[in-house]
């Protein structure tokens, strides 16, 4: 089901392309076409986080990889029913409700035979705990070795010599798996072919303080650090981020751009399940305009040291650390791209991005903008109500508006 689902991906978006060479389908098509790779049967598959892990490691050694996260899920994008189902085959076996559909999805397919082998099982200790054990749990399944990434809480020399050093004990795993040795010639290359992505990611996110926003800002979301990191160490890399500042900009020069009233900062995460949210901010002349896990975070990576480069990027996360860390990032976007409002999504399941929101609303309302606490499920559409949401959606446009009204007449 998996695979023959990607393959009509690959298809869609291939032929997209042909007919409007356009990011999107650009990135759809070598998204799937690395999902793929993955069936392979004489393939070397490395299940790791796509979001989180060092990928320019992983594509020094060339092998395939497949992240549980990503994979299954999607399925979720076109087949909401079926992707319930799945996760009831995982519930049937014990594994509650409580427990993010993310994995429940995973869990479902993996008992279902859907899911690529896997070689070995890669994940970091970053955003959830709750993947880190899914990934122990498909490693026993499969009789694989799993290791886990482990990002301390704070950034230091000795921090980052933990991480770097975890990830050359990794790259050594990796040598076995593979076949064949790492080579540090090869590994700098990736290093620069992540480096000049990161280059053109930031004149994109540049783009982004424009008036009105000139590009679709969950995909923006999607194709940035978090979303476009499984290509990282690729010419891919910044071949797509040159493609959407290409659309950027002609979309500015033609006037294109839709029109807009309100600006919005993103949190957390996105949905994959089918919505209504975008439909309703657009009909509001709402644009989300950045994401807290899209602005460039990252820093450049000193070819000469690549280890140490890729430990202190994990180290930089803004889920890393103390809440001051994530706070500050926020603050920084809702200065630099003007926004009238944030929305929350809160997966219901993902503690760690929803300890904080209060500590969120209060930073926030110093500056007087509003916070709305879109509490939503990212998968699973028996906990996403298109009604309760709208009404939500509603309200919150009307605070923006409220509040600006408010700044005028204070002017």
């Amino acid at each position: 089901m998996l695979k023959s689902f990607y393959e009509g991906m690959k298809k869609s978006a291939e032929e997209e392309f042909e007919k409007r060479p356009r990011a999107w389908s650009m990135y759809s098509t070598q998204l799937a076409s690395t999902v793929l790779r993955a069936f392979d049967e004489d393939a070397k598959v490395v299940w790791t986080s796509w979001d989180t892990f060092p990928m320019e490691l992983l594509a020094a050694f060339d092998v395939a990889t497949f992240d549980l996260v990503y994979g299954p899920n999607l399925l979720a994008a076109l087949d909401p029913k079926g992707c319930a189902d799945i996760m009831a085959r995982a519930e049937a076996r014990g594994y509650s409700l409580d427990l993010c559909s993310i994995y429940r999805l995973a869990l479902g397919c993996c008992f279902q035979g859907y899911l690529p082998k896997a070689d070995l099982l890669l994940s970091t200790s970053d955003y959830c705990d709750g993947k880190t054990k899914t990934n122990q749990i498909l490693a026993q399944h499969y009789g694989k070795e799993a290791l886990m990434l482990d990002i301390p809480n704070e950034i230091s020399q000795e921090s980052v010599a933990y991480v770097s050093g975890q990830l050359q004990v990794i790259a050594r795993k990796l040598e076995e798996v593979s076949g064949h040795r790492l080579e540090i010639d090869r590994l700098r290359e990736c290093i620069k072919a992540y480096n000049r992505a990161r280059a053109a990611y930031g004149r994109l996110a540049e783009l982004g303080k424009a008036k009105p926003f000139p590009w679709d800002g969950f995909r923006a979301y999607q194709l940035s650090q978090f979303g476009g990191n499984m290509f990282s160490g690729t010419p891919f890399h910044e071949q797509l981020y040159q493609k959407i500042i290409e659309e950027c900009e002609q979309r500015m020069a033609e006037g294109k751009v839709l029109p807009e009233e309100f600006r919005v900062l993103w949190l957390a995460w996105t949905p994959i399940q089918p919505t209504n949210i975008n439909e309703i901010l657009r009909a509001n002349k709402v644009s989300i305009v950045m994401s807290e896990l899209a602005r460039v975070y990252w820093d450049e990576i000193d070819e000469k040291h690549p280890f140490e480069g890729m430990a202190l990027r994990c180290l930089k996360n803004p889920y890393v650390g103390s809440i001051e860390q994530r706070l500050a990032g926020v603050l920084q976007l809702a200065e630099e791209y003007d926004i009238d409002g944030a929305v929350h999504f809160s997966h219901l399941a993902c503690r760690h991005a929803n300890a904080s929101f209060h500590l969120l609303e209060d930073a926030l309302a110093k500056r007087d903008i509003p916070l709305l606490v879109l509490d939503c499920d990212i998968s699973d559409m028996r906990a996403y109500s298109a009604e309760r949401t709208r009404l939500l959606l509603e309200s919150f446009i009307e605070l923006m508006a409220a509040g600006r009204q408010v700044n005028t007449y204070a002017i």
